[in-house]
């Protein structure tokens, strides 16, 4: 007999995955062994739960299979689906009603800087489980699917796919269909004091359909993680903006430390190329465009060709890497693009919003900046597509 027959293939085990979102963020804010207690409360707290309402509904398996610091899961399993079914929803419903709320007060009482969020996902299929009982290697799709709805579920919410619902008897009112995810349906219980209603909550978390995700900020990101951004690219860095006056500036600043500058003469010096791109100061788009924004930007553009020139003279041995180079026509948006054209390309996309609004001007360093991987596939691609038209050797003139 192979060890394959001697498996256990459970039909309808429910698969209750629970998570404490922002973990890493409590434990940096604390000491280790704060962290630790606190943790540790949370792990008996949900053990507790689950453990009791299956007592209460005579569950013949309520196990904890895994766990790691910020979570785990159980395997719920019954003769009766529908105790099973039942326990596991009572117990998942319990932990964001009822537990969370307890375990956020006992945090403050043990003095624990920030606030607890548990995420909970309910689905039910079949599990195989090794004939030596070793929770590590069990086998299921449908254990993969619960893992991945567990991420996908919002803060402080249970998200429980249909095929889980359908096996619940209990009441359902509370349950709100949401959508579609990794082609199962959805529903979406909230805690009760939750902020938002179950539609926009899911939203808010998973997006429109056919989106993708990126790293948003409200405003320009610092020089230090702009600097992490030269420091991951290999082959080439493009900057396009109207008047470059940020990027210039940090190439040739004496304040310390110079992050940006380091970050570019490392990768110059390995090989790598930079182009700067920037709108012509004596362009007549330049003009009309100062005169739009209530925005020297011809100044400014000036400042910006000095700055480069400065800084060719400072570091000779890597002045023709960096190329700076001028366009006549209206820039519409700011992009550092790191290796743009390779399968691991970034883009820091900034589209210019317009200026003045709302009484006042908008600097371009306080517009939206979104960090745009070439995974995003069709989104990445229609901007970089813009990027190069912007960069067509057709389209500049190289002055440094």
């Amino acid at each position: 007999m192979s060890q394959d027959d001697r498996d256990q293939v459970w039909e309808n085990a429910y698969l209750l995955f629970v998570d404490s979102a922002g973990y890493s963020t409590i434990v940096r804010a604390n000491p280790r062994d704060l962290a630790a207690r606190a943790f540790d409360l949370v792990r008996e707290r949900i053990m507790a739960r689950v453990a009791a309402i299956a007592e209460k509904r005579r569950c013949y398996r309520a196990q904890l299979w895994s766990w790691r610091g910020d979570g785990g899961f159980f395997l719920l399993h019954d003769e009766a689906e529908s105790v099973a079914a039942a326990t596991a929803a009572e117990a998942g419903a319990a932990l964001v009603d009822l537990d969370l709320h307890q375990l956020r007060a006992e945090f403050v009482h043990l003095g624990v800087e920030g606030i607890l969020h548990l995420r909970v996902a309910l689905h039910k299929g079949t599990v195989r489980v090794p004939h030596d009982g070793r929770t590590g290697t069990v086998h299921s799709t449908d254990l993969n699917f619960a893992a991945h709805l567990e991420r996908a579920t919002p803060p402080d919410c249970l998200a429980i796919s249909e095929d889980a619902l359908l096996g619940y008897t209990g009441i359902r009112e509370r349950f709100r269909r949401v959508g579609a995810f990794e082609g199962k349906q959805v529903h979406l219980l909230l805690a009760r004091d939750h902020p938002l209603d179950a539609a926009a909550a899911w939203l808010a978390a998973r997006g429109l359909d056919g989106g993708v995700l990126l790293h948003g900020w409200h405003e320009r990101p610092s020089q230090q993680e702009k600097a992490r951004l030269i420091n991951a690219a290999h082959h080439e860095v493009v900057d396009l903006g109207t008047a470059l006056r940020t990027g210039s500036y940090y190439l040739v600043t004496t304040e310390r430390p110079a992050h940006y500058r380091d970050a570019v003469l490392r990768f110059l010096r390995s090989g790598g190329h930079y182009r700067a791109v920037l709108l012509d100061p004596a362009s007549r788009a330049a003009a009309v465009l100062s005169e739009l924004r209530g925005e020297d930007l011809i100044s400014k553009g000036k400042r910006s060709l000095e700055a480069f020139a400065l800084f060719h003279t400072r570091y000779p041995d890597v002045a023709d890497q960096l190329r700076v180079y001028q366009i006549s026509a209206f820039v519409d948006f700011a992009c550092l693009a790191i290796d743009p054209e390779s399968p691991g390309g970034l883009l820091l996309y900034s589209p210019y919003l317009p200026s003045p609004i709302a009484g006042g001007i908008v600097q371009r360093g306080d517009m939206p900046h979104y960090l745009v991987p070439a995974r995003a596939g069709a989104l990445f691609d229609k901007l970089h597509q813009a990027l190069r038209a912007s960069c067509a050797p057709e389209a500049v003139i190289r002055v440094l």
